[in-house]
């Protein structure tokens, strides 16, 4: 099956380059979909797209700064990847909600490698070596359609780390927010509390007031609005804006205490708050990014995923909200590309960020259009307005921070949903949140993926398996009896045994499957075979002590459950709906399996003994490798057969019939098979359609020809069939089916016409048999 896929996807790959040359202009209209939608664009659209655009704009200069900081760069390379991603993803994003820009967590990971190169290379060189290798490889996977790789990052995962990354960013700001300097915000987040503890004494009480006072305003805004604004976009437009507004109230008044430093002895001025001070105007010169001479591969991986996950996962959640489609693979490709011409002016790695596209989502933004109004806004700041920057209090900078990043953090109330969902989910979510707080972001990410995988691998290794029981009210209908007790069921007739397995058949399950389907089989049935004396035991043979544990497990500790109270073994019944995919072990497994179940049929010893491998409901591609191994045979057209309905007619002269059952051939060499009650001879079948052709019959049967019935129907199966050996279910061993009562009845007309009318031995045959020995009830 794998082998077939990598074919397919090679050949696909193939023919996309022969016919590049041809396709080439389809192909540029694909990847800028700006051309398909501009020239549809409304008049009625400006407005809202003007909205969203300028709101995200005032918000993203100030977060944009903020997160440079969080990376260790100067603020201006904050604004230069704002501007980039922005106009970028107008022309070639599918999303009209997503922005693209700095964001805390990619932040947080590029300040963790510029700490790591410090000395090697500057922390701007580090930005755009990082910037270029995470777009080259985003890129790549967008052109190779390689999106599937994001399959393995569970959502457990992705929130765990995030919010772990977001509490790493707030704990390492709040020193500037309270105003303890000389704390080093790259230390590990222990280290950091330890030393703002230790260094309180330090604390300036000005960049204190600063702090609280700008945190005070955001939530106060942000809590009021939630209040007493909800469903009126005028008041949310205040919270949206509430961080350019306290960055610009901050700003003036930190002008209005510095406007006046004093000096030192070497002339340089002495601000009574920390501040920015002063930001380089208009654009860096285009530069090519310097490579790295030693190993930085884990963060880069760290910083490239972090990138991948967060704009996919942000751009599919607003697209399910607004019922439109988004193509990941454009968007790796229009995020690589971003990100690699962003890597020559000055700016590090960008994505998408969920709390600028939740604005733009909030002012109705129409089309991709807003983000360049994003970015030219933001190039009017760069040009403009730096030297109003020159007095941005760094408290106030940290608390936007610390605001903006909160978002970001899951509230306990999610991780509790995942406990009660499941057990795995709800630890995997934990080894990635307490990992990226205390380690580092690349190795809650490589934790939390890590233990998901080795959770996944013992799932296929330790699947489900169920012993399938007959509901009694609905005898077509087999269920696992153990999920719910409500149910009244009985289980197959005598010697007959249903197994499902809930995972595909590869290897590292094949031997549990195979274990625990040989267990039940000791459980529910006898040896069929000869006892061995104790000269002709192997020296470690404890068999019948594990036979008999397993008999006290399924039957109770009080009983004494012998051979003589368990029917002698004769089929089994694999359903295998819930296996998509059998590799080589699983297949030898199988065939394993099979000799084990003959062996304790007593087929070794006995010959004559009849048992049988059935499987039903099984997957095309899995059939197709059954039949290539040859231990099943292809289905046939059963469905567009006609059957043979046989009904006792009492007129004719029944006397040379078995009380068990009847078997004959009629001129074409067909078998008619009856199963007969001991005590009036009553039919199994009846015609249903009296309108149907009959034909006399032999023996005292007449032959009615109609219709298959229809799936589980009593008889379907097993009375679909020309005769032995002349019907694809007949010719060998491991028959397939549709369902398992299908199943069921074949075997039930098979033994009987293979151990000599009967589905018992003759040592078990009663006088009069019970009908549930032979058929439902």
């Amino acid at each position: 099956m794998a082998d077939q896929q990598l074919r397919d996807y090679g050949r696909n790959v193939g023919s996309w380059f022969k016919a590049f040359p041809k396709n080439f202009p389809r192909y540029v209209k694909e990847r800028l979909p700006i051309i398909k939608w501009l020239p549809r664009y409304q008049r009625g659209w400006a407005l809202r797209d003007i909205i969203a655009g300028v709101t995200v704009g005032l918000i993203v200069v100030p977060q944009g700064m903020s997160y440079a900081k969080v990376a260790g760069l100067p603020v201006q390379h904050g604004l230069y990847s704002a501007y980039i991603g922005a106009i970028f993803y107008c022309f070639m994003g599918t999303s009209k909600d997503l922005t693209i820009g700095p964001t805390a967590v990619i932040s947080l990971v590029t300040g963790e490698l510029v700490a790591e190169l410090a000395g090697k290379m500057t922390p701007p060189e580090v930005a755009a070596m990082s910037c270029l290798i995470v777009g080259v490889f985003t890129m790549l996977l967008g052109v190779l359609r390689l999106g599937i790789i994001l399959d393995f990052f569970p959502t457990t995962v992705l929130v765990g780390y995030t919010t772990g990354a977001a509490a790493t960013i707030v704990i390492q700001q709040i020193p500037k927010w309270l105003g303890v300097p000389g704390i080093n915000n790259r230390a590990p987040v222990y280290t950091i509390i330890i030393t703002m503890f230790q260094a309180i004494k330090t604390i300036s009480w000005l960049d204190l007031v600063f702090g609280l006072v700008s945190m005070f305003i955001l939530l106060s805004i942000g809590l009021a609005v939630d209040r007493w604004g909800r469903g009126r976009f005028s008041i949310q437009l205040i919270k949206i804006s509430r961080f350019f507004f306290v960055t610009v109230l901050a700003t003036a008044l930190s002008y209005a205490v510095n406007k006046n430093p004093s000096y030192d002895s070497k002339g340089q001025p002495i601000y009574r708050l920390s501040i920015l001070k002063t930001v380089p105007s208009g654009l860096p010169p285009p530069a090519v990014p310097e490579l790295p001479s030693g190993l930085v591969a884990p963060k880069l991986a760290a910083i490239a995923l972090a990138t991948i996950l967060e704009h996919i996962a942000i751009g599919k959640a607003f697209a399910r909200r607004n019922r439109y489609q988004i193509d990941s693979n454009q968007e790796l490709l229009t995020l690589g590309l971003a990100n690699v011409t962003a890597s020559f002016f000055g700016a590090y790695a960008v994505t998408g960020s969920f709390s600028r596209s939740a604005v733009k989502f909030q002012c109705g933004v129409k089309t991709p259009l807003a983000g360049f109004i994003t970015g030219a806004l933001v190039l009017l700041a760069i040009f403009f307005l730096t030297p109003l920057f020159f007095y941005i209090p760094d408290a106030a900078l940290s608390a936007v921070i610390m605001v903006a990043v909160s978002t970001l953090i899951s509230p306990p109330s999610v991780f509790y949903q995942f406990f009660k969902i499941n057990l795995w989910d709800f630890l995997s979510s934990q080894v990635a949140l307490w990992v990226t707080i205390f380690v580092s972001v690349e190795t809650g990410i490589a934790a939390g993926v890590g233990f998901s995988l080795v959770v996944l691998l013992f799932r296929v290794a330790r699947p489900s398996f169920h012993v399938l029981r007959q509901l009694k009210d609905r005898p077509d209908v087999f269920i696992d009896a153990s999920v719910d007790s409500t149910f009244d069921t009985t289980p197959a007739p005598h010697g007959i045994l249903v197994f499902r397995i809930e995972e595909s058949t590869t290897f590292p399950n094949t031997e549990t499957f195979k274990t625990w389907v040989v267990d039940e089989t000791y459980k529910y049935t006898r040896f069929g075979g000869k006892v061995k004396s104790v000269t002709e035991r192997q020296w470690s043979d404890d068999l019948e002590v594990h036979i008999r544990g397993l008999r006290k497990i399924a039957h109770g500790a009080e009983s004494n459950i012998t051979d003589d109270d368990l029917p002698r073994l004769r089929a089994v019944v694999l359903d295998f709906s819930a296996v998509n995919n059998i590799d080589s072990t699983g297949l030898q497994g199988l065939f394993d399996l099979r000799e084990i179940l003959k062996d304790y049929a007593g087929v070794a010893d006995y010959p004559e003994y009849f048992f049988e491998l059935h499987f039903v409901g099984i997957q095309a591609n899995v059939l197709r490798i059954l039949e290539l191994s040859g231990i099943t045979r292809p289905v046939g057209p059963i469905a567009l057969q006609k059957v043979q309905v046989l009904e006792h007619d009492d007129s004719s002269n029944s006397n040379s019939a078995s009380p068990l059952s009847r078997s004959s051939s009629n001129q074409n060499g067909e078998i008619r098979h009856q199963d007969l009650d001991s005590d009036n001879g009553s039919e199994i079948r009846k015609a249903e359609d009296q309108s149907s052709t009959t034909k006399g019959g032999a023996d005292g049967f007449k032959i009615e020809l109609k219709e298959r019935p229809a799936p589980g129907d009593i008889g379907a199966a097993a009375l679909s069939v020309n005769g032995l050996g002349s019907s694809p279910f007949l010719k060998e061993e491991g028959l397939v089916h549709l369902t398992v009562r299908d199943a069921i009845d074949t075997i039930l007309v098979r033994s009987s016409q293979l151990e000599g009318g009967a589905f018992v031995d003759e040592e078990e045959r009663p006088s009069t048999l019970d009908k549930t020995d032979i058929h439902y009830v």
